[in-house]
């Protein structure tokens, strides 16, 4: 297998981590991203070159790319996997949280993408790989703006694959379903409360046993290094598909959602999530 020059973000846990070992025990050159200087030691115990960037940051992209293109010419693979879900209910979200949940999981990788594309294009190859998600093709209630955050990708994605095409670059999506990683603490942890007496209390309750339900260990949750094998697959193999579903989740529910009449989907998901 041909050695490649590999960028990696959001590597410090779950699955971002999980795909920098893989690469690197596949004997690839890995280069992973986090905002944790802390971690830095444990990701160059498995083998990777570890770089501060805060996708938020133009300045650390630009350094990040930069270094690694000094030394090799051109990133082979990016694989865009950083990003957090910001929950809560779209009334009471402050638009600031909203336009920082853009910045980290679309505008980021955007401006990664575009970064990398010109050296990839002198080559004549390479691989955009972004994580996605379910969610960005099914609308999760009480997680708007990382749902819609998550379609966004998914379109970038699809215009992206076309624009770059010709060049000889693939752009490829991958949409996990639900992973067992500490994602959803910091779900939690960003819930927005709302007001004192919020009409949304029972809502959020019901939330909250839904991403605690998304968490736990079960046959339809999957772990960190499940998706990562599909990863290294997408980066890999000589015809990559544009769009990887992984896991039972990113597969049924799309398929229900298309298939039940769309008054029957708003009744499942009113059960799931009731406000009552």
């Amino acid at each position: 297998m041909k050695q490649l020059v590999v960028l990696i973000t959001g590597a410090s846990s779950g699955i971002g981590k999980a795909t920098a070992q893989l690469f690197a025990e596949h004997g690839h050159i890995t280069y992973v991203t986090a905002r944790r200087r802390e971690t830095f030691p444990e990701l160059q115990a498995l083998a990777c070159y570890p770089l501060y960037v805060d996708l938020t940051d133009e300045a650390s992209i630009l350094a990040a790319v930069r270094g690694i293109e000094t030394k090799h010419s051109a990133v082979d693979v990016l694989v865009n996997n950083a990003g957090y879900s910001q929950a809560g209910p779209l009334e009471e979200l402050p638009l600031s949280a909203m336009r920082q949940q853009f910045e980290t999981n679309v505008f980021g990788p955007m401006r990664l993408s575009q970064l990398v594309l010109p050296g990839m294009r002198n080559k004549g190859r390479g691989r955009i790989i972004t994580v996605s998600s379910v969610a960005g093709v099914v609308a999760m209630m009480g997680t708007g703006a990382y749902t819609m955050s998550k379609h966004a990708v998914e379109c970038f994605s699809d215009v992206l694959r076309y624009e770059v095409r010709p060049f000889g670059v693939n752009v490829i999506t991958i949409q996990p379903g639900g992973v067992s990683t500490n994602f959803t603490s910091v779900e939690e942890s960003l819930f927005s409360q709302g007001e004192h007496n919020s009409p949304y209390a029972t809502f959020r309750e019901n939330v909250f046993k839904t991403l605690h339900q998304g968490a736990s260990s079960t046959p339809l949750i999957l772990k960190p290094e499940q998706v990562a094998q599909v990863i290294l697959k997408a980066a890999t193999v000589p015809r990559p598909r544009k769009r990887y579903q992984v896991g039972v989740l990113a597969k049924m529910l799309p398929r229900v959602r298309d298939l039940l009449p769309e008054i029957m989907w708003d009744r499942l998901v009113a059960r799931m999530y009731s406000m009552d």
